[in-house]
């Protein structure tokens, strides 16, 4: 199996849950809360290493009691930390999931040291590049170091696997030396200027984002499941229904099991049926990290389904 480097961000969230989402001016009284470890980065690692990759994380964090627990938590998934690097000028990044009872989720993040994240830290640490297959990317570090990161892997002719979440447009430079770009629907509309809110939709947006210069696409839709578009093939994954509770992380889940597919060499449809069937159980448990499943468990679920 190739090894995966995931280099991102880390987020402490913390969790409340409500009947429904505050309006404004009001105030209501919650069922819960929660904190858990998160971040896209944090829990795209963690999602991989649970589906059974070998995995190295790499970001930034603040040097107090949040940081600790993100390493704690990348421990006990036995995912390699020796690059994560901490600062004393800014805290730990920190979200505030909002959740209602319909599972859906509104979130609020403050970066902290995931901003301090520079392109020059990034060139300190390309042997490390060197030294894994796969790297995967998300946005909530400094785009210019996402950029950095980017060109040395391509140097490198490693597979680049970009999750452009929170949406931001990728300039046409960088945009070619991506393998795979994977947003939802709303970070392919950004992307792609196109809306997407069907099957038909989501070609078009693929198609536009393949001229822009990405290899291959995967846009992920929610309970709609997914749409993938190479250069030699096309297809619509459906996704699994489930009893949804928490939603937050569910697309971390389907990135981090993807690049542990592509890490097996997998079938590109495969590998698509087992990140849906990951992000399903996902959104059956609260939390991010906490709600992130195993090989084993994906596995048994989709034999259960019938869909192995």
């Amino acid at each position: 199996m190739r090894k995966i480097l995931v280099i991102g961000s880390f987020m402490t969230d913390l969790v409340f849950r409500s009947h429904e989402f505050v309006r404004e001016g009001e105030t209501v009284t919650g069922l819960s809360f929660n904190r858990f470890p998160g971040g896209k980065g944090a829990n795209q690692a963690v999602a991989a290493a649970r589906s059974g990759a070998e995995v190295t994380m790499m970001g930034k964090l603040g040097k107090d009691d949040f940081g600790e627990e993100q390493i704690a938590s990348l421990q006990a998934s036995g995912i390699d930390h020796h690059a994560v690097l901490f600062t004393d000028e800014a805290v730990s990044g920190v979200g505030n999931p909002q959740l209602d009872d319909h599972g859906r989720n509104r979130i609020v993040i403050i970066p902290g040291a995931n901003s301090l994240f520079t392109p020059v830290e990034i060139e300190h640490m390309e042997s490390l590049i060197e030294d894994n297959d796969i790297i995967v990317l998300q946005l909530e570090i400094p785009l210019e170091t996402v950029y950095r990161a980017i060109e040395i892997a391509h140097r490198r002719d490693k597979t680049i696997i970009l999750n452009p979440a929170p949406a931001q447009r990728i300039d046409a430079k960088h945009a070619s030396m991506v393998n795979w770009i994977v947003p939802n629907e709303h970070e392919a509309e950004t992307l792609s200027g196109i809306r997407v809110d069907s099957l038909q939709s989501a070609e078009r947006a693929s198609e536009k984002l393949m001229r822009q210069g990405f290899g291959n696409v995967v846009i992920t839709l929610g309970s709609h499941g997914s749409f993938y578009k190479t250069a030699d093939a096309e297809d619509k994954i459906d996704a699994f229904e489930v009893n949804a509770v928490d939603s937050t992380a569910a697309g971390d889940e389907f990135i981090g099991a993807f690049a542990s597919q592509i890490a097996k060499d997998s079938d590109i449809s495969n590998a698509l049926v087992y990140s849906s069937a990951a992000s399903a159980l996902a959104v059956t448990k609260l939390g991010a990290q906490a709600s992130l499943p195993t090989s084993q468990e994906i596995e048994a679920f989709l034999h259960e389904r019938n869909a192995v």
